[in-house]
């Protein structure tokens, strides 16, 4: 999958100007058109005329990075409308926008939103964007479609910069406990757990086409969205790269899912990639029985 439209999201404010940074180097580095939209959560006091500011800001990105830029005027915009411009997008680039509107406290924060809803890959940037990203934590589920999905992270940086990290989810530990089964017993499944996860580490580093020592990874135990922002604080990783699979508006509202979580709680930026705009795995990557 190819990136060759990016749409990114501005209002002005520091943090999302470190997006439209980054959607540019972005676009610098794939050779891809960049589209600039504008959405404020609450209205800017400074700017009266904001498609004015966009389309100057759209210039100036345009000459500092020798790429095509433009706006798209569609005011106002609202989260339904950007959802609906990207998708013609290959990639939604945004600031971290946490702010929950009460008449619509339900649907969650804007970002929120975006995360659920979004057709193509979106980038939460949370750091300023100085230099291309180095290191790269891909959370993989060891699911059919990991492949494509590290696949995809390697726009983002080169194999050597590569970290796989898969969380081992602990409710089924949860479950041995509540049964009074033993502590050895499930220290040891515990251990055998960890042990066929790191196979299957391996064997996709293999899948890939790669020696299985030019690709790092690791196993954890514990919540995939916590354990995965602990991984990347340890790390030092510039992204962390984790897929998206649909789930219920009551979970979505209760929990929220595993990517949406972890756009909040990493401290690097966050890109989440909806399973659906993968390509199909290959009949060769099945889970093994």
């Amino acid at each position: 999958m190819t990136i060759e439209s990016i749409l990114a999201i501005t209002d002005f404010t520091p943090s999302s100007e470190h997006a439209l940074d980054r959607a540019a180097l972005l676009a610098a580095r794939h050779g891809a058109r960049l589209r600039l939209i504008h959405f404020a959560e609450e209205p800017h006091r400074f700017f009266s005329d904001p498609v004015a500011r966009l389309s100057q800001r759209a210039r100036q990105l345009a000459r500092r990075h020798g790429i095509r830029a433009q706006t798209v005027e569609r005011q106002p915009a609202t989260p339904d409308a950007v959802l609906q411009e990207a998708l013609n997008a290959h990639l939604l680039v945004m600031g971290p926008m946490w702010q929950r509107r009460w008449r619509n406290f339900y649907r969650g924060t804007t970002l929120d939103q975006l995360v659920h809803g979004t057709p193509c890959p979106l980038l939460v940037v949370k750091q300023p964007a100085e230099r291309a990203y180095g290191p790269v934590l891909v959370a993989v589920d060891l699911s059919p479609r990991a492949t494509e999905l590290v696949a995809y992270a390697r726009h983002f940086t080169s194999l050597s910069g590569l970290q796989l990290f898969h969380t081992i989810d602990t409710i089924d530990e949860s479950r041995l406990r509540s049964a009074d089964v033993s502590f050895e017993a499930i220290r040891a499944n515990r251990l055998e757990s960890r042990q066929q996860a790191r196979d299957r580490l391996l064997q996709l580093t293999h899948t890939l086409g790669v020696a299985g020592s030019a690709v790092a990874f690791d196993v954890g135990n514990g919540d995939p969205a916590y354990q995965t922002a602990v991984q990347q604080q340890a790390t030092g990783a510039d992204l962390v790269v984790v897929g998206k699979r649909t789930v219920s508006a009551l979970a979505r509202f209760l929990t929220g899912s595993v990517a949406q979580r972890l756009a909040k709680w990493a401290g690097s930026d966050v890109l989440v990639v909806p399973f659906d705009a993968l390509p199909s795995p290959a009949p060769q990557m099945a889970n093994p029985a």
